[in-house]
This record gives C-alpha cells, sequence and structure tokens, in this order.
C-alpha cells in the first residue's frame, strides 16, 4: 500500500506565526505610545465609569431582592441572591488570578 504525502500550504495568521507587534517596556511612559498600543489592540477594557455602572446595578438588583423576599416570593428572592453570590465568587476568583499572574510577573524581593 502507497502513501502520499500532501503538501501543506501556510496560511496566513496562522496560530503558530509570531505576532508582529510592538511591546510596551516598563520605562516607556509616553501615554501617546501607549495610546497607539491600545487602539491597535483587540482588547476591549472596561472604563471607570462602566465599572461603576456595573457596581450600581448590582446594588439595585440585591435591593429589588429584599423587597421580593419580604413579599414572601422567595423563589425569585433566592435565585437573585445565588446568582449575585455567584458573581461575588466569580469576583474574587479573578482578583486572586491577577494576583497570582501579578507576583508571578515580578521577581522575588529578599
Amino acid at each position: 500500500m502507497k502513501t502520499t504525502q500532501i503538501p501543506r500550504k501556510s496560511r496566513t495568521g496562522s496560530i503558530n506565526q509570531p505576532r508582529k507587534r510592538g511591546q510596551l517596556r516598563h520605562g516607556d511612559r509616553d501615554p501617546e505610545a501607549f495610546a497607539t498600543r491600545t487602539e491597535r489592540s483587540c482588547i476591549q477594557w472596561p472604563t471607570a465609569q462602566e465599572l461603576k455602572r456595573v457596581s450600581t446595578t448590582l446594588a439595585k438588583v440585591s435591593r429589588s431582592g429584599m423587597r421580593h423576599e419580604g413579599a414572601g416570593d422567595y423563589f425569585t428572592s433566592g435565585d437573585l441572591a445565588y446568582q449575585l453570590q455567584e458573581i461575588i465568587r466569580a469576583t474574587a476568583a479573578l482578583l486572586k488570578k491577577s494576583q497570582r499572574t501579578k507576583a508571578e510577573a515580578t521577581p522575588d524581593h529578599p
């Protein structure tokens, strides 16, 4: 039985290809260079105003859940409380992950 090899085509934008993007150094404090980097980045970070709005919304949801509980709607209030606890747990896990990454990036100081 004879096997043949099929030549593979190289794909542009392949996962194995290194990205050709300049890296921002720690000593580079030029805000314009940082702005240029952000414009090219695919990551869209939430603004401080958006984060504050989410926090306000979560507080409203919490108050709404308390009102449902006071009215005797334990199913809705319990669901809201559970979902808020999940958000709090996820936020704590995210903070822990970011601190672990930060600790790995900085060398140990004696």
